[in-house]
Order: structure tokens, then C-alpha cells, then sequence
């Protein structure tokens, strides 16, 4: 995968030094990609392809779309990445909403003991391999879904000494929509927000 020029990149991370995703955990995730977004379906069988790897797992599909999902950072982090073929980025935010949803749906159900964050990693930092996400630049979902919130044009990284548009970081859909970080929950599920944006944002997810 080196080769491969990523566009996107989310991370779940373990916030406990002794915390850890255990094998099972990853063994699960894996079962439902597999099922769910790489096995070919009916009719749609040349159009994807998938590599499996001791911690990790790449597919690529017929809309254009490359992902990665791998376990780093010495099994303390769910590393999603991915990339796109020009103008497959509606695409590419559609899929990664649904890769987002089992990440965080099988850490529910298999490990919900573990402390994690959400956090996207920086598109200028995401040369591959990502070994420890949080050594680079980062923002927290929380911190992005807060400044929407409030209307802010800005956000600043995890360490506090980056300060980068919001555009930037999530460049390819709109900002004040259902975004794909949220991986079909509901907002308020993240973050406690103002009535406004809770009810315009559950409209959304209706649609």
C-alpha cells in the first residue's frame, strides 16, 4: 500500500496507556468489511478487489473508491484511510461513513470498556504507513463537530499549535450536513450541542 496516495484518514485511539484492541476485536471488524463492503456482490463481481494482511486490510470497488483499515500504534489504534479517483468524492464520503459506523458498532459491542477518541488526521499527513497517528497533526471529532456548532471557520490540532480551516480538513462535503464522521449516529451522541443544530441535523439523517 505504500504506493498509495491517501486522501482521507480517521483514527479511533486508545487513551489509556494500557489499553489495548485485543484480536478478537480486529477478527470481528474484519468479518463485517468482508461481508458487508468487500466480498463482490450479485452482477458486481470483478469490480472489487481486497488484500489481507496480519494487522490490516485494503480494498479497492467499482466506484472508485481505495480503503484501508489496519490496526497500529501496538494494537492501541483504528487506523481508517482512504482515496479516490477524481470525481468519485461523494463516493469516497458515503463509504467512509459506513466503514466509520462498524468501526464504532464492533467497538461497542466487543470492547466498550476501552477509553478512545475520534480523530482525523491532517490531509497533509498522510503519507502511509501510519504507524502512530497522534504523532501527527490530529483534530479531535469532538473539537470539529463543536466548531461547526458554534459556526467557526477554524480549528486548532490536538497539540494546540496548528490552526487550520475547517474546509481543509473535511474538504469534500458540506459542513453543515450529516457528516460521515458521525458514522449514522446522531450528533448528540458525540457532543452536547444546541437545540438548532440537533434538530436540523436529525432532519437531515431522515432524509
Amino acid at each position: 500500500m505504500t504506493s498509495q496516495a491517501y486522501q482521507f484518514g480517521w483514527c479511533l485511539q486508545c487513551t489509556r496507556e494500557n489499553d489495548f484492541f485485543l484480536p478478537r476485536y480486529f477478527h470481528v471488524l474484519l468479518l463485517h468489511l468482508a461481508f458487508k463492503m468487500v466480498q463482490p456482490q450479485e452482477g458486481d463481481k470483478l469490480k472489487r478487489r481486497c488484500t489481507f494482511w496480519k494487522n490490516g486490510l485494503y480494498w479497492s470497488n467499482g466506484y472508485g473508491v481505495g480503503s484501508l483499515v489496519e490496526i497500529v500504534d501496538e494494537n492501541q489504534c483504528v487506523l481508517v484511510m482512504m482515496s479516490c479517483e477524481k470525481g468519485c468524492n461523494d463516493n469516497m464520503v458515503s463509504l467512509r461513513r459506513d466503514v466509520i459506523e462498524k468501526v464504532m458498532s464492533v467497538y461497542k459491542e466487543s470492547c466498550p470498556s476501552l477509553k478512545v477518541k475520534e480523530l482525523v488526521i491532517d490531509p497533509k499527513n498522510l503519507a502511509y504507513p501510519v504507524n502512530t497517528p497522534r504523532e501527527r497533526t490530529v483534530y479531535s471529532v469532538k473539537d470539529i463537530l463543536s466548531a461547526i456548532d458554534k459556526k467557526e471557520e477554524f480549528l486548532v490540532d490536538a497539540t494546540g499549535t496548528t490552526r487550520t480551516k475547517l474546509k481543509e480538513i473535511l474538504p469534500d462535503e458540506s459542513l453543515s450536513s450529516n457528516l460521515s464522521l458521525l458514522g449514522r449516529r446522531y450528533i448528540k451522541e458525540v457532543i452536547e450541542i444546541n437545540e438548532i443544530f440537533i434538530t436540523a441535523t436529525t432532519i437531515k439523517q431522515g432524509l
